[in-house]
């Protein structure tokens, strides 16, 4: 097989491998839109810094697409915002400041839905990223982490950081053939992020394979006193979960009646994932989870909006008219939220959890599809609709940490993804599942066929 671009460039010094992903950047993001902004200076002190004293760990000297969400010191946090939220971080946020401790070089900030509120990763803000798998039509990349999934699967950088609050993570990887985990609430540090719905806002790694993305998140976990929510927690153990086999897992797995949202071509594929991992050894049972897939879609966007609207009131009425219409719309919706009624979706959300949690306790893990559909035309978005969430949510909703892995391609040769659920803290669990597919399978090593090498 013909080594691709980024398993080329893995020979390099890092020195040498952040002036190819600079000088690739400046050929193709004009057109992919994947980075608001480019740290040129940055990377190249920090590769230098590198071959100086060259780091031992998996992630030393790899490169990073930063969400611009995310504070990196000294440079503006816009949040997808004409207007910077930050308008020059004074301190690097706690999970972004582990990765670079590790060794990891960042790039940039990367492209995201104003205040990453949006599923179609879609700003007319500051710029829409394209999905590179189809340069003949433009796609949509998903949201909100739309240009940190672009900026991987582009080859613009090997990894990318993400946040998660109703699938912002899932979803562009699954758009974009690359993988991605949503995390436990507490697991990662939120400390220095800029948040959008406290009570949902996760963290977490997006990259080609499973192994680099726990890696990662090997690398963020861990007590944050800036984020009391990640204080007194489990460990990880990213050595652990890749090492554990699949055999005799129990994989509760959906039937037709939760399918009947899915496209074809996702359908076939997930099947056939299914079909992988019980060859593996796998133990199979088709189920109606407790609390279904699609119940947890209006319940989550009721508490996104409602808390984005008390964070984001003040800004909402000085910079309106400058704002992306479509996250202005989703907030403006959201003002008549009461008091009474955020309590009342906390009080849904607990009964959910307690229900889903008891009767996950039979199983390791959850597969479902990661997205109904393959990613569309962006001249057929519309906004007011959900077509990305359905599986996505209930992660959120019920705090559940998931893995979202390429599985498959469409007829058209778009991705195509698989996503593992397990109970909370339950991270490894979901890995292990994620990581013996790929093992078993190449869809992670498949590119977008239509950009220069």
């Amino acid at each position: 097989m013909t080594a691709h671009p980024e398993e080329r460039d893995g020979a390099r010094r890092p020195g040498e491998r952040v002036e190819a992903q600079l000088a690739r950047i400046v050929r193709l993001d004009g057109k992919l839109k994947a980075f608001a902004l480019t740290l040129p200076e940055t990377a190249r002190e920090a590769a230098w810094r590198q071959e100086r004293e060259p780091g031992t760990g998996p992630l030393a000297g790899r490169t990073l697409a930063v969400k611009d969400l995310i504070d990196l010191r000294g440079v503006p946090t816009s949040a997808g915002a004409r207007t910077p939220v930050v308008e020059e971080a004074t301190a690097t946020a706690g999970a972004l400041d582990r990765l670079l401790r590790a060794g990891m070089i960042p790039l940039g900030k990367a492209a995201t839905v104003e205040l990453a509120f949006g599923t179609w990763g879609i700003n007319r803000a500051t710029g829409t990223p394209r999905n590179p798998w189809d340069m003949t039509v433009a796609r949509v990349p998903g949201g909100s982490s739309s240009g940190s999934a672009v900026a991987v699967a582009a080859g613009l950088a090997d990894t990318a950081l993400g946040s998660d609050t109703g699938g912002s993570i899932r979803i562009p990887c699954a758009l974009n053939g690359i993988s991605g985990i949503k995390t436990t609430v507490g697991r990662v540090s939120r400390a220095g992020v800029v948040p959008l719905s406290p009570t949902l806002d996760t963290v977490g790694p997006m990259a080609w394979t499973v192994a680099e993305a726990a890696a990662m998140l090997e690398a963020m976990t861990g007590a944050d006193p800036a984020d009391p929510a990640t204080l007194d927690r489990p460990g990880f153990g990213a050595a652990g979960a890749l090492a554990q086999p699949v055999r005799g897992c129990r994989l509760a797995v959906l039937g037709d009646a939760d399918l009947a949202s899915v496209a074809d071509p996702v359908g076939s594929a997930y099947l056939e994932a299914l079909s992988v991992l019980e060859k593996q050894g796998a133990r199979l049972h088709e189920v109606r989870p407790a609390v279904a897939p699609g119940a947890c879609v209006e319940p989550t966007g009721r508490l996104i909006g409602a808390e984005g609207w008390r964070r984001w009131a003040d800004r909402v009425e000085r910079f309106a008219p400058e704002m992306d219409p479509g996250t202005l719309a989703r907030l403006q919706a959201a003002a008549s939220s009461t008091d009474a009624e955020h309590a009342r979706l906390l009080a849904a959300r607990a009964a959910d959890q307690g229900r889903f949690h008891a009767w996950m306790q039979d199983f390791d893990a959850l597969l479902t599809p990661t997205v109904p559909i393959p990613a569309p035309a962006l001249d057929t978005a519309d906004e007011t609709t959900l077509p990305f969430s359905t599986f996505t949510r209930m992660a959120n909703w019920l705090d559940l940490p998931a893995v979202a892995l390429p599985c498959g391609q469409s007829g058209e040769g778009l991705p195509v993804s698989l996503q593992v659920l397990a109970l909370p803290w339950g991270e490894a669990a979901a890995v292990a599942v994620a990581h013996a597919f790929q093992q078993a399978t190449d869809w992670h090593r498949r590119r977008p066929p239509g950009l220069p090498e």
